[in-house]
């Protein structure tokens, strides 16, 4: 069975409890205390989601394609908080290839698969973005289906 179009997005209530120990959400007597990650924020997060999410990728069930969509969320989430903190100094950076201070020297190389790829390189900015990419890049890469028949005409 693959996942179909009757998916639908997870709830504000839904992303809690997937991410319960992920972030320090507002406490219920404060639900607007911007400290914390309120409501708008995940639903923002959920909405932008669903705009770059197909449930129809291959999954096998609808909870499959709903854990992937939390990972994207999530990812969605800590880049716009991100952002927000930035407000006007807001930069759009690449993932650091190669830093140094004094004698310690660090170097990261993300793959060729995502960083050719302007969609998937996106999701490297954030360890959730880059869990999202492990659950769905399975049903991304070689898709393959055949087709059986003849190449000549009879």
């Amino acid at each position: 069975m693959t996942c179909n179009s009757s998916w639908t997005a997870p709830t504000i209530t839904d992303f809690k409890n997937f991410f319960v120990r992920d972030f320090n959400y507002a406490p219920a007597d404060d639900a607007s205390n911007l400290d914390y990650v309120i409501d708008a924020d995940i639903t923002r997060s959920i909405n932008e989601g669903v705009l770059n999410f197909n449930p129809n990728l291959g999954f096998n069930t609808q909870a499959d394609a709903t854990n992937a969509f939390m990972y994207l969320a999530a990812f969605n989430l800590v880049a716009n908080i991100q952002n927000s903190t930035k407000g006007l100094s807001s930069q759009s950076k690449f993932p650091i290839s190669s830093n140094s201070v004094g004698g310690v020297s660090v170097s990261y190389q993300i793959p060729d698969k995502y960083r050719t790829q302007p969609i998937l390189s996106q999701y490297t900015q954030n360890g959730y973005g880059m869990k999202y990419l492990s659950l769905v890049m399975p049903f991304i890469i070689g898709r393959v289906t055949t087709a059986t028949g003849t190449t000549t005409y009879t």
